[in-house]
């Protein structure tokens, strides 16, 4: 039998503290060689502007290993369509035992990389956050950030005005914090300890003279080589710390233009950040630096999440037990038909 977890199942089995805790313990096994990142594959569709990407993971000290498939076609992400999901595998036997819709987690999983990142990185008195973007990824930024530091106070920027202020007073209901829409990017990031970049955007959208001394930057959005968020300069004299050193240089389209431009060299990913989380490297070390975490995406986090949720669905229930091995409804009732008109 497999077990299928849908997004309620989800949602409803795990929260950002224990994301949190599971993606940190799975960067901390990969950087001591105890998790095996599979290779990654992204694709344009010919005669679309879709992306389709494959990426996996091995994690025997979960006992499972696992690939997830999602798809982007700009401008045409609709509720209830299911873009991102999850095939696990038992290590023991090599066999599927879940499928699992992560429309949420991936959202889920991708804030709890930048909390993490954020305790090591992040000046321990951090108390405002600027938010660049307002959608369903800026919200589990902030969720996290807000777990990690005592934020107080928030400034959110989104081109469409009104999904701003929608933004700022459900963080300021849901963290008891002041929080606000303001004008422009400049003025959410200016003066702000944390700052988080969750956009689309083609052409960068934070400049580097914004930046305060020892703000720490979450730049999450730029996970193609089409994509900028951060101009160059924001990676001048910054601790860059990565959640793949190669993938970031390979894919992340404003530091890929940071290292083309002449501003940085390539090698100028201080750490990746399982190396942080397992002690082999030091986050931030002085009140004034400038730290900058690079978020790609990494099937570590989806396979390590995807793990426990397979281990809670087997303790307490939760999910669809499919059989793949029985006839549908449909295929039964076809199988009859066939037969009658066979006669």
């Amino acid at each position: 039998m497999i077990v299928f977890l849908s997004e309620c199942d989800v949602e409803g089995a795990i929260g950002m503290s224990g994301a949190m805790e599971i993606v940190e313990s799975a960067f901390r096994d990969y950087a001591l060689g105890q998790a095996t990142l599979l290779p990654r594959m992204s694709e344009t569709l010919p005669g679309t502007a879709g992306m389709f990407r494959v990426l996996g993971a091995y994690l025997p000290q979960q006992g499972m290993f696992g690939s997830k498939t999602l798809t982007g076609f700009p401008g045409r992400r609709l509720e209830n369509e299911v873009y991102f999901t999850i095939l696990l595998f038992e290590t023991a036997t090599g066999a599927l035992k879940s499928v699992i819709s992560t429309n949420y987690l991936t959202g889920l999983r991708t804030g709890a990389a930048s909390g993490v990142a954020a305790k090591y990185l992040a000046r321990p008195d951090a108390r405002t956050l600027g938010m660049v973007g307002a959608g369903i990824q800026a919200w589990h930024q902030a969720e996290a950030l807000c777990a990690v530091r005592e934020v107080r106070t928030a400034k959110v920027f989104s081109r469409d005005r009104q999904k701003a202020e929608t933004f700022a007073k459900r963080m300021a209901k849901a963290f008891s914090i002041d929080a606000v829409a303001v004008n422009s990017a400049e003025e959410a990031v200016r003066e702000s300890d944390l700052v988080v970049a969750a956009t689309t955007s083609s052409q960068p959208v934070i400049q580097g003279a914004w930046l305060m001394p020892g703000a720490h930057v979450s730049g999450i959005g730029a996970n193609t080589r089409t994509k900028r968020e951060l101009d160059p300069s924001c990676f001048v004299g910054a601790k860059v710390v990565a959640d793949s050193r190669d993938q970031a240089i390979a894919e992340s389209g404003d530091f890929r233009e940071a290292v083309e431009s002449g501003a940085i060299a390539a090698d100028e990913v201080y750490a990746e950040l399982g190396e942080l989380c397992s002690g082999q490297k030091p986050g931030r070390i002085s009140e004034s630096e400038i730290t900058i975490f690079k978020s790609i995406g990494v099937a570590l986090q989806d396979i390590s999440v995807a793990a426990f949720l397979f281990d809670i669905a087997q303790r307490h229930g939760i999910g669809t037990l499919l059989d793949p091995f029985a006839a549908s409804g449909f295929l039964a009732d076809n199988a009859i038909a066939t037969a009658s008109l066979a006669k």
